[in-house]
């Protein structure tokens, strides 16, 4: 690699991630892609955090540490680590997960060979706190590959889906005036929907990307016990918490009329858009998510329609082991890309059996600063 041009730029944003943070970085800089750069933008984290990333950065000159003197939110965080990116392809990595050693070389040749496409994703490996695998699979978009920008927003808008897809590897020339991560809850989404306005994407379909799950994540630490203005707090400290809204659906849809009539010219494509954007009230039960939003701050009302609904229906079974209605809202409100969408398992079922951490070594120990 030149020491000005990385072919690849991962921005990892980080606070307080001293638990998983040495894994996460052992995983990119292990990659049999080298001709990197890892920016790590480090919130004003309290923990070993800045000692970690300091002794990364003495070690290897392909990692750039940068701590902000106050915690900027997670939106400010995210969004820095692109502005200082400097190489043809950019992806986003949490302090939490992991890369597959193949990552970046099988996303990058794919992006070479289709010199139209704006983002590649991967098949997904669920790995919990000990980096065991839970589960495998592989989101699905139907037509996004299509030339037509509203056929792929619909693969976007009417599909449920994982946001992990977030952390897919871009062409950053793509990214540029984009929403980038943005200061409000789904941003993740709106992205995504941007991105697929802005072009076709291409895949690898094995599980090459490896996401955490733990009981810190933002899911579970912030959204599951609903205090939303904490969640908004958490995206930009910036914000007043007390402008946090609870219209969590409706504020999407309002980003998604943005991102259409920023990304699309007048006629017949941006008509097509927003013929998929009136679709979308009668997808994926968005129509009773935005009610469900509409009652949330009224609980006598939302006890009336509970019991309306028990009397015409009956009491739903609740099946052992379902996750509730209040884990996959949450799940798909999760600006990190946790909502709870319709996934694909890769084609070859042999992935199931072999460990995507294949070859990734364990995190060795590091001085204190």
């Amino acid at each position: 690699m030149t020491s000005t041009t990385p072919r690849v730029s991962i921005g990892l944003p980080v606070f307080n991630g001293e638990r998983y943070l040495a894994r996460a970085i052992d995983s990119i800089l292990g990659q049999d892609f080298r001709d990197l750069e890892l920016i790590i933008c480090d919130n004003a984290s309290a923990d070993r955090t800045p000692e970690i990333c300091a002794a990364y950065a003495r070690r290897d000159a392909r990692v750039r540490y940068l701590r902000n003197p106050r915690n900027l939110g997670a939106g400010p965080n995210y969004d820095r680590c692109f502005h200082l990116a400097r190489g043809e392809y950019f992806k986003w990595a949490a302090h939490d997960d992991r890369l597959a050693p193949g990552h970046l070389s099988r996303t990058v040749a794919a992006l070479d060979a289709a010199p139209g496409a704006v983002l590649c994703t991967t098949g997904v490996a669920e790995i919990g706190p000990d980096d065991e695998v839970r589960r495998v699979y592989r989101n699905a978009f139907p037509g996004i590959g299509s030339p037509s920008p509203a056929r792929r927003l619909a693969a976007l808008i009417h599909t449920r889906h994982e946001c992990e897809d977030f952390f897919g590897l871009f062409r950053r020339g793509a990214l540029l005036g984009s929403s980038l991560h943005g200061t409000h809850s789904g941003s993740d989404r709106v992205l995504l929907a941007e991105m697929a306005l802005r072009g076709p994407w291409t895949g690898v379909p094995e599980p090459l990307f490896l996401h955490r799950e733990h009981d810190q994540r933002y899911t579970r630490a912030v959204l599951l016990p609903g205090d939303r203005s904490r969640a908004a707090l958490w995206l930009d400290t910036a914000v007043p918490a007390a402008r946090a809204s609870r219209m969590f659906h409706l504020a999407v849809y309002r980003h998604y009329l943005r991102v259409v009539r920023k990304n699309t010219r007048p006629g017949g494509a941006r008509a097509a858009c927003y013929a998929e954007l009136l679709r979308w009230w009668f997808t994926d039960g968005h129509l009773p998510d935005v009610l469900r939003d509409c009652v949330k701050d009224h609980p006598r009302l939302r006890r009336s329609l509970r019991a309306m609904k028990t009397k015409l229906l009956g009491a739903p079974a609740g099946p052992s082991g379902t996750a509730s209605v209040r884990e996959t809202s949450a799940r798909r409100d999760d600006p990190g890309g946790k909502g709870l969408r319709t996934a694909e398992r890769p084609r070859d079922a042999s992935w199931a059996n072999r460990s995507p951490l294949a070859g990734v070594s364990a995190p060795p120990s590091l001085p204190d600063g």
